[in-house]
């Protein structure tokens, strides 16, 4: 793909996925990584896009820091903390190159690096719930704010696949809209704070070749967190979450097959 052509893309994603970000609780992580899996090494896709996902983040919790719920936010912080430090700590050793197995394609073999197969089934399983009408009807009260911290904690260290999963235990919360998401915000915030420097401190860790990429992404994140902020309701976005979990879908099984 030329070069032009996937700046474009990953701009227009971080954009839309940013004013999404607004109305279901998660989306710029979960919409990025795939794209930057298109592009360079997984464990780099992760750091890249763990990078655009913190700033986004910090300049959403200037914009709405007022509807936090702190109780909430302890409750469900503290594991979450917890979980991302082990999550990122297992991506770390997960994403040195190890090659979990090969496929014959059609006469073309590919090779399947570990991290990446790991993160293509992750892909699919939250596709998966995002997809059956059935798992949507499952809720969570405040008492499973533990356990609901310390899965998404984790696998938001692991993959950078922690929105589906907060939002999952918050959203048949008592939560207000604002508080929902504001919330969530700042959730994610120590779940970034936790899993970048772990990441970074692994050998591939480095993204300065990839800073021109980085930079766009979050220019383009920013401004739709501008415009997201002022269309802001409490109506979901039932389709394009539809849509994303399509999208999920695909890219996960074509890092399962080792065809991205």
């Amino acid at each position: 793909m030329p070069e032009f052509l996937m700046l474009f893309l990953i701009c227009l994603v971080s954009f839309s996925a940013s004013i999404l970000t607004f109305f279901s609780g998660f989306g710029l992580g979960t919409m990025l990584l795939p794209v930057f899996c298109l592009f360079m090494p997984i464990e780099l896709a992760v750091l890249s896009t763990a990078i655009v996902h913190i700033l986004n983040n910090a300049l959403k919790f200037v914009l709405i820091r007022q509807f936090i719920d702190k109780s909430v936010l302890i409750s469900f912080g503290i594991t979450a903390i917890i979980g991302a430090f082990i999550g990122s700590m297992i991506q770390k050793y997960l994403g040195s190159g190890i090659v979990a197995y090969r496929i014959d394609l059609f006469d073309n073999y590919y090779s399947v690096e570990l991290l990446s197969s790991v993160v293509g089934v992750l892909m699919i399983v939250f596709a998966i719930l995002d997809l059956i009408p059935l798992l949507k009807k499952i809720s969570f009260g405040k008492g499973h704010f533990f356990a609901g911290g310390l899965l998404s904690g984790f696998f938001g260290g692991l993959s950078g696949h922690q929105g589906a999963l907060r939002a999952a235990f918050l959203a048949k919360s008592t939560l207000s809209a604002e508080a929902f998401i504001a919330t969530s915000v700042c959730l994610s915030l120590l779940i970034d704070a936790v899993r970048i420097p772990v990441y970074l401190s692994s050998d591939s860790g480095g993204v300065g070749s990839d800073w021109l990429v980085i930079s766009l992404a979050c220019i383009f994140a920013f401004t739709g967190s501008f415009l997201g902020k002022r269309i802001f309701t409490k109506k979901k976005v039932k389709n394009i979450r539809i849509l994303v979990a399509v999208f999920l879908f695909i890219m996960g099984t074509g890092m399962v097959l080792g065809i991205v």
